[in-house]
């Protein structure tokens, strides 16, 4: 994460005006050279951890929105947390949809992302508790192929 977005995080819900000092396009200078998509996921991520799902999911889908088509890599990177992410919830469906897991899944063998394609084969034994769970199925038909 860009140095420490977790306590920026933190400060932010706190309501600290600029817990860092200077601010550069909405962010603290020791963080200025990060995109706005990164800075959405890893705010998303860090919010994940304080358990804050609602807006976690919100800043991750923000980044995803914000993200260029070609960085492909990151996206399907932020995809496979935003399926871990609900299934840290216990909602396989939302995981394995087209938009989550799946996609991430599709992107990184079509781009070359072996971090993507690990980080979304590593969630697959989260899956098989849900195999019967609309989409489950296919996720994992699509990884044994």
């Amino acid at each position: 994460m860009c140095g420490n977005v977790l306590h920026f995080e933190v400060a932010g819900s706190q309501g600290a005006a600029d817990p860092f000092g200077v601010r550069r396009a909405g962010r603290p200078a020791w963080c200025a050279w990060v995109s706005q998509a990164d800075l959405a996921v890893d705010s998303g991520q860090a919010l994940l951890v304080l358990g804050d799902t609602g807006r976690a999911h919100h800043l991750i889908s923000e980044g995803e929105r914000l993200l260029p088509e070609s960085r492909g890599k990151p996206r399907g990177v932020f995809l496979a947390y935003r399926a871990a992410s609900y299934l840290d919830l216990k909602e396989p469906e939302p995981a394995a949809a087209t938009a989550t897991a799946t996609q991430s899944l599709l992107l990184a063998r079509r781009t070359g992302a072996p971090r993507c394609v690990r980080l979304t084969e590593d969630l697959l034994p989260r899956f098989q508790p849900y195999a019967r769970a609309q989409g489950v199925a296919e996720l994992l038909r699509l990884t044994a192929a």
